[in-house]
């Protein structure tokens, strides 16, 4: 059954958990496996905030990349929902409930030397960014970088696919109408600058098909299979575009076959991600 209703329309189960990581895997690899953005220095980082932490992943794989120096670092993964909370964490990392768009408690300001947020295009408010940048600038430390991630409208641009075409109609309307920003990224960035409180503010893209030793065509294709079953097909309901849960499975299952055939001939579509990176003054 589709979550139609919550902010999140994923929902919470095990498959969603497994979704989630095997996103995760996908979009390091897009990146080259760039973790921190290269303007980004990794020396001097004592404490790194993961907002939207979901299964924790991230948090895990950074850890990696930072705990060869030698200083020790503190993680702390921040979500609306427990619910895929790892279980048991590593002994320097700590999860907790929090909305982005409420305050942080005061223990956590000026904390943290890197912010991480990802894919919260679906989640937030048009309204709601100020809060958040505002929110996220306060437990960052002088100094500290912030690293917003989304896959938004610059990401199902297409000159000539059909189903991105499609998919860039339904996740534009859809959210306009919710009151949503398609245009996450470039949001970010407005929000950062026009807080006044960061420095540095930089968009960059990355996409699945520069690097020519590394295919991930098929990893595409099952990622956006996934993502038309579930956000393509609640956005359909949502914004009263089909009837009912079964016009608009129908309509899925249709798009991810034409998917299918596009891929076979050939077409497949790049994964392209927004980052936005900015210092806090």
């Amino acid at each position: 059954m589709l979550n139609t209703q919550e902010k999140y329309v994923f929902g919470r189960g095990q498959k969603e958990t497994e979704r989630l990581d095997a996103q995760h895997i996908l979009l390091a690899k897009v990146t080259g496996n760039t973790l921190i953005h290269p303007s980004i220095p990794k020396e001097g980082i004592l404490s790194v905030a993961d907002v939207g932490t979901g299964t924790g992943i991230w948090l895990r794989d950074i850890a990696q990349v930072l705990d060869n120096t030698e200083s020790k670092i503190y993680y702390h993964g921040f979500d609306i929902s427990a619910e895929q909370f790892p279980i048991a964490p590593s002994r320097n990392t700590r999860f907790t409930v929090q909305d982005i768009t409420l305050p942080f408690p005061e223990e956590h300001w000026n904390r943290y030397g890197l912010v991480h947020v990802r894919l919260l295009v679906a989640a937030l408010d048009e309204t709601e960014y100020k809060k958040a940048v505002w929110n996220l600038a306060a437990i960052l430390r002088p100094g500290g970088y912030l690293q917003w991630e989304e896959i938004d409208e610059e990401s199902y641009s297409s000159i000539d696919n059909p189903v991105i075409d499609e998919l860039y109609r339904c996740f534009s309307h859809s959210l306009e109408a919710e009151g949503k920003c398609f245009a996450a990224s470039a949001k970010v960035v407005s929000e950062c600058q026009e807080a006044g409180l960061f420095q540095e503010v930089q968009r960059v893209a990355y996409r699945s098909d520069t690097n020519p030793e590394v295919d991930l065509r098929a990893e595409v294709q099952a990622r956006l299979a996934t993502i038309i079953k579930t956000l393509y097909a609640s956005l359909l309901i949502r914004s009263g575009q089909v009837e009912d849960e079964n016009a608009a499975n129908e309509r899925a299952v249709r798009l991810i076959e034409q998917l299918a055939g596009l891929c076979k001939e050939g077409k497949s579509p790049p994964q392209k991600i927004m980052w936005v990176v900015a210092r806090k003054a």
